[in-house]
């Protein structure tokens, strides 16, 4: 009886270790490991993973243990991915919603349709995953809203979703992807959508029509007009099913600024100053607006003094949560400072402030008060 006590308890401090590496933030590489363990476990697992977060706090969960928690499948840990979803501190809130979706959890329907309109929009996508997952043709209607979200990811998302419902009014909305053409600075965003566009195309036809999307756009011109051709033969007048968000435009700008915001909590913020003295914001479907003279001048001023800042070494706390500066050092060089949650420099206080103006004479309260809240996780603390 003994030996059998003594190898119970030497099982629960088995399960204890794995749940602890799964989450250790200074050991990352023992993470995916340790999870798989977890999930040899399977549902023995499942008390002492709830009573380590009770214990230890949710914002002791790393990412992929989080997403690990989608192949856990129990009532509890869906409860558990649920409360994980609406707590708005939560960090990895996507990962929670996305796991959840994988879940097919019918109690959280209700849950999904309401985070179809959520900030981030990691949780938006997740939800039309879990209603599709779910089989909610009743949500059908919402579902087609989202073709005019003005994320790439997840009016795709929705697209998709609609397919499997037996509805195909989505696709024009994939088919005009494939024109995506959007970089910021390094990062080639537009391929990123011709890819995943094209990629889920070629399924439903067995066929890629010779488009390639790495190919530069001279060379992917006539694969994208057999695309074209195939759509207009479901749909004559389908560039008029394209919602206004979703339509693609070529993107000619040259820049001299930019300014990456990525929140785990909060959300993304982006927008970028033109060489024609634009205020551009966002990094999919691009609002250009003009600067005053004095909006400019006042811009940079503000740069001036960030250009000051030690850009050699990262500042604040480090994770999912960034501001980014893009600096012009050359004639198409950029140099970047990087700023985690409480580690602004001073110097760069002012130019948040004259960018929030900007931003609420532009845009609108609405969206001023979005960046405001965005960027307050990265002041300084005084």
């Amino acid at each position: 009886m003994t030996a059998m006590l003594l190898a119970v308890l030497a099982q629960a401090q088995d399960i204890d270790s794995d749940i602890k590496r799964a989450n250790d933030a200074d050991k990352p590489q023992y993470q995916v490991q340790a999870c798989e363990k977890l999930r040899k476990r399977g549902a023995e697992a499942v008390a002492p993973i709830l009573a380590w977060i009770e214990k230890n706090g949710r914002a002791k969960m790393g990412l992929i243990f989080t997403q690990f928690l989608a192949e856990l499948k129990d009532e509890r840990v869906s409860t558990l991915l649920a409360a994980l979803v609406r707590d708005k501190d939560f960090f990895w809130r996507p990962a929670a919603m996305q796991a959840l979706a994988e879940h097919k959890a019918k109690a959280h329907r209700e849950l999904f349709r309401a985070m179809m309109k959520d900030p981030l929009w990691g949780v938006r996508m997740g939800a039309l995953l879990g209603l599709e997952l779910l089989e909610d043709k009743e949500s059908l209607a919402a579902i087609q809203a989202v073709l005019d979200d003005p994320i790439y990811d997840v009016r795709a998302q929705a697209a998709k979703s609609m397919h499997a419902f037996g509805d195909e009014t989505g696709l024009p909305v994939l088919v005009e992807s494939l024109k995506s053409s959007v970089t910021w600075f390094e990062i080639d965003y537009g391929q990123i959508a011709r890819e995943d566009a094209w990629k889920f195309l070629k399924k439903l036809t067995n066929d890629d029509f010779g488009f390639k999307p790495w190919e530069p756009i001279a060379q992917r011109a006539p694969g994208l007009a057999k695309w074209e051709e195939w759509i207009a033969k479901k749909f004559p007048k389908w560039r008029e099913m394209v919602p206004e968000q979703a339509r693609c435009e070529v993107e000619t700008g040259e820049y001299v600024f930019g300014f990456e915001l990525r929140s785990c909590q909060r959300g993304d913020f982006f927008f970028r100053i033109d060489t024609q003295n634009n205020f551009v914001l966002g990094y999919f479907n691009l609002e250009r607006v003009p600067l005053a003279k004095e909006e400019r001048e006042k811009i940079d001023k503000a740069i001036e003094k960030i250009m000051k800042v030690d850009r050699e070494m990262p500042y604040g706390q480090g994770g999912c949560d960034f501001e980014q500066y893009y600096l012009k050092v050359g004639e198409k060089r950029f140099s970047r400072l990087w700023v985690g949650i409480g580690g602004r420099p001073p110097e760069i206080d002012g130019f948040i402030k004259v960018v929030h103006e900007i931003v609420k004479s532009k845009f609108g309260g609405g969206e001023a008060a979005d960046f405001k809240d965005r960027t307050n996780l990265f002041r300084g603390i005084d």
